[in-house]
């Protein structure tokens, strides 16, 4: 790849109250690219933030109604009371029902602060910018959607995540699995695929990017468990081990992390590449120091 293009990988420390307005949370994702362009003032830069970046947007509207929530599904039934989706009828929906009614009725809202924000951060900035991901609504579904922008704050790649963990399932979010469906774009680095998250563990989908040419693959993640031994060594069974097998190709894997009322994340972000390609021979190119707080990785 060119490395006129610096790659980004944005370790963002999240916290509820990120999300009380939409001004915070603009100021907060303008300020980390503020940071990145402080440390690359003129270069072309890919950044990428981590999964779920935009979850914390299903509370912003009604932040003073769930801020003293204990846990996010706390937060949730607060919501559902507010917009008047419980059960009063003799069949009343389930749970899962509710929630999916819910983040329809909400996601106008979400999708149009987040995609705002993130296009704005990418024309301001003039950076190539994989914004993470947010619940949004398709008809019926929603969706783990990642949006990716140009430097003109164009949209340029919708990706729908296609491979749910049990939080985006039925007792959680209830989310609906996308179709195996990778667009891709072509970027001064490289042409770019995304996969979010558990999608970066189904190699068969990075094979599929690849033969489409990427070179460039952004896997936003969020990982909802303590960043044990095992878990360190699983993941290296997601993005790590798929580049392994293509050469040539550059792997980006932000990881969320923080507190989310009760959903707390830990994790490593790292920036990956064929073992052949990186000076340790480690296939790392840059990897986090920490597994609880904020750090920007740049290649």
């Amino acid at each position: 790849m060119k490395r006129s293009v610096r790659l980004v990988a944005v370790q963002m420390r999240v916290a509820t109250e990120d999300y009380r307005s939409v001004e915070v949370f603009r100021e907060r994702i303008l300020g980390i690219m503020r940071t990145v362009r402080q440390q690359v003032p003129a270069e072309p830069i890919l950044v990428v933030f981590p999964e779920d970046v935009g979850l914390g947007l299903v509370f912003t509207q009604d932040y003073e109604r769930v801020r003293t929530s204990k846990t996010m599904i706390e937060a949730g039934f607060r919501l559902i009371e507010k917009y008047r989706l419980a059960p009063s009828g003799s069949e009343p929906p389930s749970f899962a029902a509710m929630v999916r009614r819910l983040l329809i009725i909400l996601s106008p809202f979400i999708e149009q602060t987040y995609h705002q924000v993130f296009s704005d951060a990418a024309k301001q900035f003039q950076a190539w910018v994989v914004a993470g991901s947010a619940p949004i609504a398709h008809n019926d579904c929603v969706y783990n959607t990642c949006y990716t922008y140009n430097p003109s704050g164009e949209r340029v790649i919708t990706q729908r995540k296609i491979n749910l963990v049990p939080l985006e399932q039925n007792l959680g979010l209830n989310l609906c699995p996308a179709p195996c469906e990778l667009p891709t774009a072509e970027t001064p680095a490289g042409r770019l695929g995304v996969l979010i998250c558990l999608d970066g563990f189904q190699h068969e989908l990075l094979a599929q990017l690849v033969k489409q040419g990427a070179k460039l693959v952004a896997m936003p993640s969020f990982n909802p468990l303590p960043w044990t031994p095992e878990q360190a060594q699983g993941w290296e069974a997601g993005l790590w081990a798929g580049v392994q097998k293509h050469r040539g190709v550059i792997g980006i894997n932000p990881m969320g992390v923080g507190l989310l009322f009760d959903v707390m994340a830990d994790g490593r972000s790292s920036i990956v590449a064929h073992k052949s390609q990186t000076p340790d021979k480690s296939g790392y190119l840059r990897r986090a120091k920490t597994k609880d707080q904020e750090e920007i990785l740049i290649w």
